[in-house]
């Protein structure tokens, strides 16, 4: 089983919450079945810049890319997918390209954001 890694499960993770907890098991027992979308980094990373200094947040992230799951940078294939899925509706453009990500590789979104409930098969593993 595959799994995307959405910006709510990252930021989970490095603020230490109850249900990172989840995450930080998934990206240190299985980090090859993971991926994690160039767009839920960089939303992660002004997220915490809010809380923590640039060098915390730089530390913060080089320890995430440290731990080997593969971090997928955008390419044609997927900005038309992620082009799709933001047409239905619903989502922002950081959730669509996430979204859409898991679609294409038929993995399970990892989230604590009920707006992706509203897309057409996508599978989820919901932190509540």
């Amino acid at each position: 089983m595959a799994y995307v890694l959405d910006t709510t499960a990252l930021v989970s993770y490095f603020k230490a919450e109850l249900l990172g907890a989840q995450v930080r098991d998934m990206l240190l027992q299985q980090p090859s079945n993971l991926l994690l979308p160039f767009m839920a980094i960089m939303e992660a990373q002004y997220v915490l810049a809010r809380t923590f200094t640039p060098a915390q947040v730089g530390q913060l992230i080089a320890t995430l890319r440290a731990l080997g799951a593969p971090v997928v940078e955008s390419d044609p294939a997927w900005g038309a997918a992620a082009a799709r899925v933001k047409s239905s509706g619903g989502l922002s453009l950081a959730d669509a390209w996430i979204a859409s990500l898991a679609l294409m590789h038929d993995a399970e979104l990892v989230h604590k954001d009920p707006e992706f409930d509203r897309v057409k098969g996508l599978r989820s593993y919901r932190l509540d």
